[in-house]
């Protein structure tokens, strides 16, 4: 077999291998270069997103998800529940965006997901902290305790109302967030808050390392939720052994069973159909072509007898041959034997 004969049938063994593995590299790849970081996905290990203690939804965070990152450091591009009231946009089933950050910017803990609140500013002249989206959404909406009306320089406790699926009240204690500095200057950022943490902010009850999670600044962030793949992540938890102190809904468990599945079953029963429809003389590639209007596939011409690599054998001298390449008289053309039992001269 020739050199290059070698080469195809070789790959014509891995091409299926090969294309598998292109085609995860092209989806990996197209990832990274839509997200900007890396990871670009990001495994689901609480319930803090969930909308619901025991199950989980479609276009919701849940235990389990895998969700899509978006790199982001700039606050001014982060769209926060407050600041989305008068125009409804949002994410994941609520106002505004949700965003993943590394508490107190700390490379060494667990990056925390969840949706941007609000924005507050440090008041340097009284002190405080402004709520600049105060200002823009109804009254209703909010209260300042021991206070009058007003979103600037708040250094006690605002109440918001009705936040969120559950439509809870959602208290900012600013006391508590200037206290949490100790000696050094205040600073602003992000007020985040899960889904279903009770309207619990992660500045006021969230504890890193031995502290308060302070507002989340723009350095701090890893980027933006944008989509999700539902459910696959639960392999991860339970290849690291979490799931047996994670709780992950049961209807999660089941819609991963029913995908793998199908992902796997699917091209076997093709394959194996198209198997039987073969063995009863049915084209199925001929079938679907019919059924597309494509003319009918050509056949190939068919491939050349391969040469042997050794020298060919000489030729047998055909039957009858003379030395001379002349061919012999046949017999009918011969002459009688003699009566003197000498043979007659053949023909020349």
């Amino acid at each position: 077999m020739s050199g290059a004969k070698k080469a195809k049938k070789l790959w014509n063994s891995l091409k299926g291998v090969v294309i598998a593995f292109a085609i995860v590299f092209i989806i990996i790849g197209g990832l990274y270069l839509y997200s900007g970081v890396w990871p670009p996905l990001v495994v689901i290990e609480s319930a803090s997103m969930q909308h619901s203690d025991s199950r989980s939804y479609i276009g919701v965070i849940d235990t389990g998800d895998l969700v899509i990152l978006k790199k982001e450091t700039a606050l001014s591009s982060v769209r926060t529940y407050l600041g989305s009231v008068n125009d409804g946009y949002s994410t994941y089933g609520e106002l505004g965006d949700v965003v993943i950050y590394r508490p107190n910017g700390d490379y060494g803990t667990t990056p925390i997901i969840h949706r941007a609140l609000c924005e507050i500013v440090y008041n340097q002249t009284g002190g405080g902290f402004d709520v600049p989206a105060l200002a823009s959404v109804p009254d209703s909406m909010w209260d300042v305790e021991g206070g009058g009306k007003v979103w600037y320089n708040l250094h006690t406790v605002l109440v918001l109302h009705d936040i969120g699926y559950n439509q809870v009240d959602v208290d900012i204690n600013f006391g508590t967030i200037i206290s949490n500095f100790g000696a050094s200057t205040p600073e602003g950022g992000l007020i985040t808050l899960g889904d279903n943490n009770h309207g619990n902010i992660d500045q006021t009850s969230l504890i890193k390392n031995g502290k308060y999670i302070k507002p989340i600044k723009g350095e701090w962030l890893n980027g933006k939720a944008r989509g999700e793949l539902p459910w696959f992540g639960i392999i991860k938890l339970f290849a690291s052994g979490q799931s047996s102190y994670i709780p992950i809904p049961q209807n999660s468990k089941t819609n991963l069973l029913i995908s793998l599945g199908l992902i796997i079953g699917v091209p076997i029963l093709i394959d194996a159909t198209s198997l039987i429809l073969e063995s009863k003389g049915i084209s199925v590639g001929a079938w679907f072509r019919k059924k597309l209007g494509l003319p009918p596939k050509k056949a190939k011409p068919p491939e050349e007898p391969e040469k042997a690599d050794e020298e060919p054998a000489p030729a047998k001298k055909a039957s009858g041959a003379n030395p001379q390449g002349k061919s012999k008289s046949s017999a009918s053309n011969q002459k009688p034997k003699g009566s003197s039992g000498k043979k007659g001269k053949g023909s020349s």
